[in-house]
């Protein structure tokens, strides 16, 4: 049996719509997953530029600039809120991806 699709579309076309769906789809996970993403604070101090030291993202974290999180006796960042605090420390630029 062939595989039929009643489309006033041609298929070439309903493939390339559904392949850009999927895509932006894909793209917007991708998007918050990283907006969500926790860093290391090693990570964490990589992603400013200029790069900040450890003890400095431990200051800001004691100031209440950045809030970090504690899991099983470490300690982690969540990247959107690094991105957030960078735009309220005027010497940092948006922090860059890193892989």
């Amino acid at each position: 049996m062939d595989n039929i699709i009643l489309s006033p579309i041609p298929l070439d076309t309903l493939l390339q719509s559904l392949r850009s769906i999927i895509k932006e789809e894909i793209q917007a996970e991708q998007f918050n997953d990283l907006q969500e993403k926790l860093l290391s604070p090693a990570e964490a101090c990589k992603i400013f530029q200029p790069k900040i030291s450890k003890p400095t993202l431990a200051s800001w974290s004691d100031k209440g600039l950045i809030t970090e999180r504690r899991m099983g006796g470490r300690i982690f960042y969540r990247y959107s809120e690094l991105i957030e605090a960078a735009k309220t420390l005027k010497k940092y630029k948006k922090p860059t991806v890193t892989s």
